[in-house]
C-alpha cells in the first residue's frame, strides 16, 4: 500500500470547476503549501474534484451506481448476468472497479477514489484547526463555511464508498508520512453514519442558500443530503436482527426520530427552493445540453462541474457522456455525430425499465427521456444503408402511402436526412406484423413481432432476421436514454470531435424532485400516505404533457396506448389537446390491493400490503424520474429491495425460470424462452474488497495480514 499512501500525499491536482477552481497543478507539494490562505483554498478547491467520481473514471463510477438494478443493466452479456469472472471475485472486473473507487494508484496523476479524498479533506481540516491562516483566522462565517464544505465532500465520499461495501475503514485524522503500517480495521455502518449526519448536519447548519461560486455546495444541497441520509438509517432500521445477511449488513443504528427529521429537513430545502415552483417546468430542460450548460435550473441542488475547456479536466472529463447511447451505426446511414452521441453502447435499460412507463401517452418522461429516431447523415452514395431485398420491395410497393416512391430490391434503403431507425418498446400482446415492420424505409426496431403468415411471436430481430439481445451477444441497437447526449465532446461542436470521449457537460449529483421523493417515502412509511401523494403529485404535474405539447410521432403512430388519444391528438404534429396531469395523478389506488392502478405498478407477488406497495411505488416512480441519472442501485440498495426487485424484473441478472413471455426464437436459451439467463445472488448486493486492497493491509505493527486475516475482512459471498 505504499504507493497508495505516497502518492495520497504528495500528489494533487488542483482541477477547474467552472468560475471557482482555479487549476493549479503542483508538484513535490510541501507542507508550507497549505500554512497560508491561498494554499489552503486551493486545496480546499481541489476537494470538489471528487463530485466528478460518479461520471468520471473509467466507467468504474457509471458501473458501479447504476447498472444491475431492475430497470438498468450493462449491455455486456456476462457482465449482466454475473458472471463470476466478470463480477463475482476479488479479482473480478467490479473489484477492479471497487479499487478505482476506493483510490488507486497512478504513476501520472495523484490518486482519485474515496480514501485520498478523504485524507485530503482531513488535511485540509486539520489546517484551519492548527493553523488558521488568513481568513481562517480572523473570519468566523468564513471559515465555518469552508469547515462545512470540507465535512459535506467528507461525508459524500464515505456516503459513496460505504454504499458499496457497507463497513469500512473510518479515518478522520491527517495522514502526511508513509510509515509502512496499513492497518484500516472496519468501522461499523452504524458508527460510520453517525460521523456522515455529523458532518452533513454541520455543513446544513453553516452554509449558505446560494454561492457565488458555481459548483460549490450550498445549504439546499446539504439539507438534500441529510434528509436522504436519515431516510437511508431509517430503512435499514428493521434489519438488526435480520436473517438475511445481505439485509443485517446495511443495519445503520435506530433511531426512533429519523423519519421525523426526513420530513423537518426536506420541507425546509423545499421551502427554501420555493416549493413547487422550484421545479423546471419542463423535464427535459433539465437536461436539454442547449440550456442546462448555459442556464442550469436551480432544481439542480448540486452538479459535478466539467467544462468545455478541456485542460480543466484531469484525466477523462464526464465518461457518462458516452454510456449510454446504442449503437445507431449499424447498416442505418446514420453516422457518428456530436448531436446523437459517440455509440458506446455500454449501458441500457431492461425490458421492466421501458414497461414502467405505462402512461406514455400522458407521462412526458417517457417521450423526453429515450431517443426514439435517428435521421440519416450520410450521402446516398456512401451510406451505411443496407438494401432492399425483394419480399420487402414487394410489400412496400403494395402497402406504401400514395405519395412514397416505388422501390427495387438491391436499392439502399434509408435516403439522407430521412428517417433511419426508430424504436418500438411494445409487448407480445401488442405485436406488430413482422412483415409490415421489415419492409418500410428505414430500420424498424420493435421488441416483439408476430408473423402474420405463421402465427409465430418474434422477440427483438434485426433486419437480417439474427437476434437482438438479452444472452445472444448482439446487444445493440436499443432505445437509449439520451439524457448524458453532450454535442461538445472534446470541447466543442467540431463535428471532428464524433469520436471524442470527452465530455464536458456537467453532471447532476442532486436535484428538487428527489428531495420530494425522500419526504414522500418518508411520510410513507409513517402512514401519512395522503401527504405522500401530495408530493408524489407535485413531481407528475412536471410529468403531464402541457397543452399544445408535441407527442413523438413514433409514439403516436406505433405504440398501443395511442389508441386511448382523441383523434385530433393522433394528427401531425401530434399536439397534446390539453394537461394531461389528470391521467397521471396519484392516488392511494396506486398503492392499494385489488385496483386498477395497483395493477398497472405490476408489484411482486410478494409484495401484497399497503405498507410494501407504497414501498415500491416509490421506487417505481423514482426508476422513471431518474432513469439513468445514477441514483438506482444506491437507492434500491440501501432500501434493502436490491435483489429481490432486480432478480424479479431483470431477465439477464435473474436465475429464476417462467417470468417472461416466450418466443419463438429462443436462441438455444439465450434468446426470449421466458427464463433469466444471469447468476445474481444476495450477496451481490454489496461488492468485493479487491484483492489488491488485501494484500497491502497490515495488523497495527506494520506485518501484512495473513489469508485468514484477510477472509475475514472480505465481504461475505467472495
Amino acid at each position: 500500500m505504499k504507493k497508495y499512501i505516497i502518492g495520497l500525499l504528495i500528489g494533487s491536482m488542483f482541477l477547474s470547476c467552472k468560475d471557482f477552481l482555479e487549476e493549479r497543478q503542483v508538484s513535490n507539494l510541501t507542507q508550507d503549501f497549505y500554512n497560508n490562505e491561498g494554499g489552503l483554498e486551493s486545496l480546499i478547491k481541489g476537494l470538489y474534484v471528487y463530485a466528478r467520481n460518479k461520471h468520471e473514471w473509467d466507467g468504474s463510477g457509471a458501473r458501479l451506481i447504476e447498472t444491475e438494478t431492475d430497470g438498468y443493466q450493462t449491455a455486456s452479456a456476462p457482465v449482466a448476468q454475473f458472471n463470476s469472472s466478470e463480477y463475482g471475485t476479488d479479482v473480478s472486473r467490479i473489484a477492479g472497479n471497487i479499487n478505482n473507487f476506493l483510490g488507486a494508484e497512478n504513476s501520472s496523476y495523484a490518486p482519485m477514489g474515496a480514501y485520498p479524498h478523504i485524507n485530503n479533506c482531513n488535511i485540509a481540516l486539520d489546517q484551519i484547526d492548527q493553523v488558521a491562516p488568513g481568513k481562517f483566522g480572523t473570519d468566523e462565517e468564513f471559515r465555518n463555511t469552508r469547515i462545512a464544505e470540507i465535512r459535506f465532500l467528507r461525508a459524500w465520499g464515505y456516503y459513496l464508498i460505504s454504499n458499496q461495501l457497507g463497513a469500512v475503514p473510518l479515518l478522520l485524522d491527517a495522514k502526511r508520512e508513509d510509515n509502512g503500517v496499513y492497518h484500516y480495521p472496519k468501522a461499523s455502518l452504524e458508527d460510520i453514519y453517525k460521523q456522515i449526519i455529523a458532518d452533513v448536519r454541520f455543513a446544513y447548519e453553516h452554509l449558505p442558500t446560494t454561492q457565488s461560486d458555481q459548483g460549490r455546495v450550498t445549504k439546499l444541497a446539504a439539507g438534500h443530503f441529510l434528509a436522504k441520509v436519515y431516510l437511508n438509517r431509517a430503512q435499514a432500521a428493521g434489519f438488526q436482527s435480520s436473517a438475511e445477511e445481505h439485509l443485517k449488513m446495511l443495519y445503520k443504528g435506530n433511531v426512533s426520530t429519523d423519519l421525523d427529521s426526513v420530513i423537518t429537513v426536506a420541507s425546509e430545502v423545499i421551502n427554501l427552493a420555493g416549493g413547487p415552483v422550484g421545479l423546471a417546468p419542463d423535464y427535459w430542460t433539465l437536461f436539454d445540453p442547449a440550456v442546462a450548460e448555459t442556464s442550469p435550473h436551480p432544481e439542480v441542488l448540486w452538479a459535478a462541474q466539467f467544462d468545455v475547456n478541456q485542460t480543466l479536466h484531469s484525466r477523462f472529463g464526464n465518461r457518462s457522456v458516452n454510456y449510454h447511447t446504442g449503437n445507431y451505426t449499424n447498416q442505418s446511414g446514420v453516422d457518428r455525430s456530436m448531436a446523437y452521441g459517440r455509440p458506446f453502447g455500454t449501458f441500457k435499460p431492461t425490458d421492466w425499465g421501458y414497461d414502467n412507463f405505462h402512461d406514455r401517452m400522458y407521462d412526458s418522461r417517457f417521450a423526453k427521456t429515450f431517443q426514439h429516431e435517428y435521421i440519416s447523415n450520410m450521402p446516398d452514395a456512401t451510406s451505411s444503408s443496407y438494401s432492399w431485398n425483394t419480399a420487402a420491395a414487394n410489400w412496400w410497393n403494395a402497402n406504401k402511402p400514395a405519395d412514397a416512391p416505388t422501390v427495387a430490391a438491391n436499392e439502399k434503403r434509408i435516403k439522407q436526412n430521412q428517417r433511419a431507425i426508430i424504436y418500438v418498446e411494445n409487448t407480445k400482446e401488442t405485436a406488430l406484423d413482422s412483415a409490415m415492420v421489415h419492409s418500410q424505409p428505414y430500420q424498424f426496431i420493435a421488441r416483439w413481432v408476430r408473423s402474420a403468415a405463421t402465427g409465430r411471436y418474434y422477440y427483438r430481430l434485426f433486419i437480417d432476421g439474427s437476434n437482438l439481445g438479452l444472452a445472444t451477444g448482439a446487444p445493440a441497437p436499443y432505445l437509449a436514454s439520451r439524457k448524458h447526449v453532450d454535442p461538445l465532446r472534446g470541447g466543442s461542436a467540431d463535428e471532428a470531435n464524433f469520436n471524442s470521449e470527452a465530455g464536458t457537460r456537467d453532471a447532476i449529483l442532486m436535484r428538487l424532485a428527489e428531495t420530494y421523493l425522500i419526504r414522500a417515502e418518508a411520510y410513507g412509511r409513517k402512514g401519512d400516505y395522503g401527504l405522500a401523494v401530495e408530493d408524489i403529485n407535485v413531481v407528475r404535474r412536471r410529468a403531464a404533457f402541457k397543452a399544445g405539447e408535441e407527442r413523438p410521432q413514433v409514439l403516436v403512430k406505433w405504440d398501443a396506448q395511442a389508441e386511448d388519444l382523441i383523434p385530433e391528438e393522433r394528427e401531425a404534429p401530434y399536439q397534446s389537446a390539453a394537461n394531461t396531469f389528470d391521467k397521471i395523478a396519484v392516488s392511494e389506488n396506486h398503492f392499494t390491493a385489488g385496483t386498477v392502478e395497483a395493477e398497472k405498478e405490476n408489484y411482486m407477488p410478494t409484495v401484497t400490503s399497503k405498507a410494501d406497495m407504497f414501498i415500491h411505488f416509490i421506487y417505481n416512480e423514482k426508476a422513471r424520474e431518474f432513469m439513468s441519472e445514477g441514483l438506482a442501485w444506491e437507492d434500491l440498495h440501501n432500501a434493502g429491495i436490491l435483489y429481490e426487485r432486480t432478480a424479479h424484473f431483470n431477465q439477464m441478472a435473474s436465475n429464476r425460470t417462467g417470468l417472461w413471455p416466450v418466443a419463438s426464437n429462443t436462441a438455444n436459451g439465450n434468446g426470449q424462452n421466458g427464463n433469466g439467463k444471469g447468476q445474481m445472488e444476495k450477496y451481490h448486493t454489496f461488492r468485493p474488497w479487491p484483492n489488491a486492497f488485501l494484500v497491502r493491509l497490515t495488523d497495527e505493527n506494520g506485518t501484512p495480514l495473513d489469508e485468514a486475516a484477510r477472509k475475514a475482512y472480505q465481504n461475505p459471498g467472495y
